[in-house]
């Protein structure tokens, strides 16, 4: 819910960027209002086990190749894949997913690990989302009617 840099998985946890066995950093921004959809526009992957397979690691923007390394990997004992989407609206995206992070052999620190979430996942002011449930038919023979509405802040 936060626009910005965040780091997804860094490997081990609490380490830095440069001795981090795996570290993915994505950068999230918004498209349209204030409180419109959110999505990943660049994506790095770095640290010992990326630059084992490739100097300098992996970096991957929403605007380039749609092909571009788009199988899994592996990576140490941990495989990533990043998958370039767009839109109905035409806005291009990333997807990053990210399997066996439980043999990493190492806590596992970002927000797809143990570390808080908390800031990330705060909407903005003012954009709290309101969904109201209704049947999916009324029966004419009655006048019960079922209502629901959640507050999804």
């Amino acid at each position: 819910m936060k626009t910005g840099s965040h780091i997804l998985i860094n490997i081990p946890r609490g380490i830095s960027a440069e001795n981090a066995l795996l570290r993915v950093q994505a950068e999230a921004r918004r498209f349209g209002g204030s409180c419109a959809d959110m999505y990943f526009q660049a994506l790095n992957v770095t640290g010992l086990w990326a630059e084992a397979k490739q100097a300098g690691g992996y970096h991957f923007d929403s605007h380039s190749g749609v092909n571009e390394n788009s199988g899994w990997f592996a990576l140490g004992s941990v495989e990533v894949k990043v998958a370039h989407g767009r839109t109905q609206g035409g806005t291009l995206y990333l997807n990053f997913y990210v399997k066996h992070l439980r043999k990493a052999g190492f806590p596992v620190g970002g927000l797809l690990g143990e570390d808080d979430h908390q800031d990330a996942t705060t909407q903005p002011a003012g954009c709290e989302e309101l969904v109201a449930l209704s049947p999916a038919f009324q029966r004419t023979s009655t006048s019960a009617r079922s209502v629901a509405t959640a507050n999804l802040a």
